[in-house]
């Protein structure tokens, strides 16, 4: 039995675990990628049923259940639906880069589109300087520079 006047110790073991992996993106992410890496556009894919347009686009209707097959191209700009001021550092899980705290993390609704796409936000991280409804930019890396993933969006900017 232990002794209940025993004193723990916190013992923390620093540790960095690399787990690279790679999947298939499949052939409706693998065109919006694609789109987005030679392009520069961003592309949705609209319900023939209740017309709703998702972004990243899905091979079903999320409130439907129908295959969707119409290719919608939507605006850069869009709005800030909900985000979020982060305290505690994270790591860009496209890049492996850690994100220094504090910075903002928001949902943003690309024009055309009727859902969101989460991504980080540059803007100082003032709850004063950032609100719900401000219209947003996507900022891209140089065409050279991309790659196929969402880190060729480098980030989204107010207007």
């Amino acid at each position: 039995m232990p002794d209940q006047n025993l004193e723990l110790e916190n013992i923390s073991i620093p540790m960095t675990v690399d787990v690279p992996y790679r999947f298939t993106a499949g052939y409706y992410m693998a065109r919006f990628l694609t789109e987005l890496r030679d392009n520069g556009k961003f592309l949705g894919i609209q319900c023939p049923v209740c017309k709703r347009v998702q972004m990243p686009p899905r091979i079903v209707c999320a409130v439907c259940d129908v295959k969707n097959e119409k290719w919608v191209e939507l605006g850069s700009q869009g709005v800030l639906t909900g985000y979020t001021i982060m305290y505690l550092p994270l790591t860009d899980p496209t890049t492996g880069k850690p994100h220094e705290p504090p910075f903002v993390y928001g949902s943003v609704r690309l024009e055309g589109s009727d859902s969101v796409l989460d991504h980080f936000i540059d803007i100082e991280p003032d709850p004063r300087k950032i609100h719900v409804g401000m219209r947003l930019e996507a900022v891209l890396r140089p065409r050279a520079e991309r790659t196929g993933d969402l880190a060729d969006i480098r980030y989204f900017k107010a207007v």
